[in-house]
């Protein structure tokens, strides 16, 4: 959430990206939301200091921690839009929203999945047309739209189950 309000203040001037980074920034607070409402309802029915529901392996949350250190240091007036939108590809392709997926579903909170799926699935969608805009990398641009497909797909298949 941080690193995308910062590169909407980067990129305030442009009207287009400031909206995009904006809203790449509130749609990661609402998943912060998500994860603090499950955290207040695991406190309230004594269960938030029994182990977790999955799997968290401190690697990649230091990976995680080191990639956002490094992206939020680089100096703003440096930075260009297309090393931001690789960034932001960089985060996305993290296991962090996956890890979120599965706590969610751990816990029963179905509806709050899927809501967080469709929104990632829009906010990648929206990611993969920025770059296309934006970059000559057709390789960003695939890893992109293969994110977008690997996140529908988990989505349909959900969907197909119920």
């Amino acid at each position: 959430m941080a690193l995308y309000a910062r590169f909407a203040k980067i990129f305030y001037d442009d009207p287009a990206l400031h909206e995009f980074w904006f809203n790449m920034a509130r749609d990661e607070a609402q998943h912060v939301g998500a994860l603090d409402l499950v955290s207040t309802v695991l406190e309230l029915e004594g269960v938030l200091d029994k182990a977790s529901p999955i799997a968290m392996r401190a690697e990649d949350i230091e990976r995680l921690h080191a990639l956002l250190g490094r992206c939020l240091s680089q100096p703003a007036d440096k930075l260009a839009l297309e090393r931001a939108l690789t960034i932001a590809l960089e985060v996305e392709e993290t296991e962090l929203e996956d890890m979120v997926g599965d706590l969610l579903r751990a816990l029963k909170q179905n509806d709050e999945y899927e809501r967080c799926q469709r929104l990632l699935i829009h906010d990648l969608g929206e990611l993969s047309y920025m770059i296309e805009q934006h970059c000559h990398d057709p390789a960003l641009l695939q890893r992109c739209d293969e994110l977008v497909n690997h996140h529908a797909e988990i989505l349909r298949h959900r969907a197909a189950a119920h």
